[in-house]
């Protein structure tokens, strides 16, 4: 066999190959594209500016909006997005396939309950606020909280961390449905002592309570009310998409487009620096 015959047959081994390759890998492509089209997940959420912030005409917004429908852009899924009170989101992760939700803390009490995706956003402080004209109240350590009432938004973290820690609803825990009453209900129930509110969140919660900031006041930070905020969901919603929704979010926080979100949303975040339990 001659050099160039040589040639001619590795040349066309290597062009065979090539197109095996070629075939494989569009058939790979278009199996996970076929195989994207035919699975639906709904998203769920609540109105949690700057996070997520529902507009008058149902509209949804906000910094982990934008992470999530980048997310699942990348994902080519069928998805809805749908913004509920905080407890109806819960309980449609968990109770129902493809329901996902965000952003939820990752808390020892729900750590079993879901199939935890990936993280959203990152850690926030868990701030005891009191009205500032109750001077007469003071707290040095968690036990003492334990001697007044606090307002908290039902199944959310803070509620669930309390019950865990010794609180009792209608003793020294007094629930809400709707979490925009959160801060009114130190103002209109003289019983009502304090609420637990995030370090960025309790902007935006004044300012949707018609209340000026400035008549509150942080007295003291649980370090461990709050993990970072996670995408969670329903235990059997199918492994696969679980893996693809969890290595997507991971490249989101990696390739860059985690932080050009946050430095986009950071201007309308407020940090409290107290010093932790």
């Amino acid at each position: 066999m001659t050099h160039y015959t040589q040639l001619f047959f590795a040349d066309s081994t290597l062009m065979k190959l090539s197109y095996k390759l070629s075939f494989l890998l569009y058939l790979a492509i278009y199996a996970n594209g076929a195989e994207a089209k035919n699975i639906d997940i709904a998203l769920v959420t609540e109105h949690f500016p700057p996070f997520q912030i529902v507009s008058q005409n149902k509209e949804i917004s906000g910094f982990s909006t934008e992470l999530m429908r980048e997310a699942m852009q990348r994902s080519k899924y069928n998805y809805s997005l749908t913004a509920y009170p905080w407890t109806v989101a819960y309980n449609l992760a968990l109770t129902k396939p493809n329901y996902c939700v965000f952003s939820m803390a990752r808390i020892p009490s729900r750590e079993n309950l879901f199939s935890w995706v990936g993280k959203v956003t990152n850690n926030n402080s868990a701030i005891v606020w009191r009205l500032k004209n109750k001077k007469n109240i003071e707290i040095t350590q968690f036990e003492d909280l334990k001697k007044y009432t606090i307002a908290v938004k039902r199944n959310n973290a803070p509620h669930q961390a309390l019950i865990k820690r010794g609180f009792k609803e209608g003793e020294n825990l007094y629930v809400l449905e709707n979490a925009n009453a959160l801060i009114n209900v130190l103002y209109s129930r003289a019983e009502i002592d304090f609420i637990i509110v995030d370090d960025i969140t309790i902007r935006y919660r004044a300012k949707l309570a018609g209340i000026d900031l400035n008549s509150l006041e942080p007295i003291y930070e649980i370090s461990d009310f709050w993990s970072d905020f996670y995408l969670a969901c329903h235990k059997k919603t199918d492994k696969k998409v679980i893996s693809k929704l969890s290595l997507i979010l991971d490249n989101i926080h990696k390739d860059g487009s985690f932080k050009k979100l946050l430095d986009k949303w950071k201007k309308k975040m407020i940090q409290v620096n107290l010093t932790p339990e």
